[in-house]
């Protein structure tokens, strides 16, 4: 979207929001379009924040849009935000968000018990037409023992993710491993069901001299992301990839062998990440990940969705003409479009850098026969194939542990070791 009136004669009319509803040429000179409209939702996130920590109802109704007013009252506002939280706030950082399909932004107030947010989604005069309210997710808990030692870490557009770094005590210039959970709401240390699986995956690694980030999914820590600004994959998960990525040489690290490490969905993800980033030439690891010819089977998968559910959104994207807000199963065609181009076979040709597949034999969630067979058919030289036996989808030994040879066998492989020569705790095949 563009700023409505752009190179129109200049007037002084405002909205609501005391915001120019018409932009000069002169303005558009000294400033590109889009320039403006980060500046002119900023601002307007700015005036939701500071309206909401001055408790002036009245006055953040009043930025609505004439047919949203009634809607968004003085009185509907203020009983919505105080569902959310019953303290009394301050205003910290207004967030704009401008996409190709949505303009918006997310005001931050900070409470004793925690942050919260204004999620706003506005029109092209800058009047706002929906508005909700909810506490972030941000509880960050670093450990250090004396085999490793982490630190908080923030990326991402604002409102940032927080994340935390791996790093292995006394050891210099360490592999970094990049881990990638199962689901796309997880919290920094979880992946699925498994409330620690990257907590446990990175110490493990650290305790064999592999650095690590893990971090939280854009999902999880801003519970409004797809319900106000819609289903994005970029702003869901990609940008906050590519920022974690990108941020990497800022700290103590090999930033020239950077590991891609996912679990699950996560890691058949990993083709076309590592496809697109050409920093992660260090390796990638597929763990308990399954095999799908194509990406719309991928997110079928992965969202437990019916069979039935992916063949209709193939059928549907094959249309000559298609129409990307319709839905299949729920979710509208643009983002099993964006799946259709994540399958892992698109980028297996591409992908030359060194690959580990891991899979447990008693997994109960992927197909361990079906998918580990396929995932042969794929295998190449640059390849190494290990499956596990009396081990789950969580990777948890028989004493509800994180099983440790799981991460030595990624530093042995790391290091160029042959892992299906190496004899283990639990055993292991090619």
């Amino acid at each position: 979207m563009l700023v409505s009136g752009c190179g129109a004669k200049k007037t002084e009319n405002t909205d609501a929001a005391g915001i120019p509803a018409v932009v000069s040429s002169s303005q558009t000179e000294e400033k590109s379009v889009p320039e403006l409209r980060y500046g002119l939702l900023k601002k307007l996130s700015e005036q939701v924040g500071k309206a909401v920590s001055g408790g002036n109802w009245e006055e953040l109704s009043s930025l609505f849009s004439d047919g949203k007013r009634k809607e968004y009252s003085a009185d509907a506002l203020k009983k919505a935000f105080a569902e959310v939280s019953g303290e009394t706030v301050r205003f910290e950082e207004g967030c704009p968000v401008a996409g190709e399909d949505v303009s918006g932004g997310i005001a931050l107030l900070a409470g004793e018990a925690g942050t919260y947010e204004a999620a706003f989604v506005c029109d092209d005069n800058y009047a706002l037409t929906s508005l909700s309210f909810a506490k972030r997710n941000m509880e960050v808990n670093t450990e250090s023992t004396d085999e490793y030692e982490e630190t908080e870490i923030t990326a991402g557009n604002a409102p940032k993710i927080h994340g935390i770094l791996t790093l292995p005590r006394e050891v210099s210039d360490a592999p970094v491993a990049v881990l990638l959970p199962e689901e796309i709401d997880d919290a920094m240390n979880e992946s699925g069901s498994n409330a620690d699986f990257r907590k446990d995956l990175a110490h493990g690694l650290a305790e064999n001299g592999i650095a690590s980030v893990r971090f939280d999914m854009r999902c999880y820590e801003d519970p409004l992301v797809s319900s106000v600004f819609g289903i994005d994959f970029a702003r869901m998960i990609g940008q906050d990839f590519a920022a974690v990525v990108h941020s990497l040489e800022l700290y103590p690290v090999n930033a020239a062998k950077i590991i891609y490490v996912g679990h699950g969905v996560g890691g058949t993800l990993g083709y076309a990440a590592v496809s697109h980033h050409f920093e992660l030439d260090g390796g990638l690891v597929l763990l308990n990940s399954p095999y799908t010819e194509d990406g719309v089977h991928l997110f079928q998968r992965s969202a437990w969705l019916e069979e039935e559910a992916a063949e209709e959104a193939l059928k549907l994207l094959g249309e000559e003409e298609t129409d990307y807000s319709a839905e299949a199963a729920g979710y509208p065609l643009s983002w099993w479009k964006k799946w259709q181009s994540l399958g892992a076979l698109y980028y297996t040709r591409q992908v030359a850098i060194p690959i580990l597949i891991l899979q447990a034999e008693d997994d109960g969630m992927i197909y361990f026969k079906k998918d580990y067979e396929s995932w042969k058919s794929q295998k190449g030289s640059n390849v190494t194939m290990k499956s596990i036996p009396k081990l789950g989808h969580d990777l948890k030994n028989a004493e509800g542990k994180f099983e440790p040879t799981v991460a030595e066998d990624i530093a042995a492989w790391v290091r160029g070791e042959d892992i299906n020569k190496k004899k283990t705790g639990t055993g292991g095949k090619s």
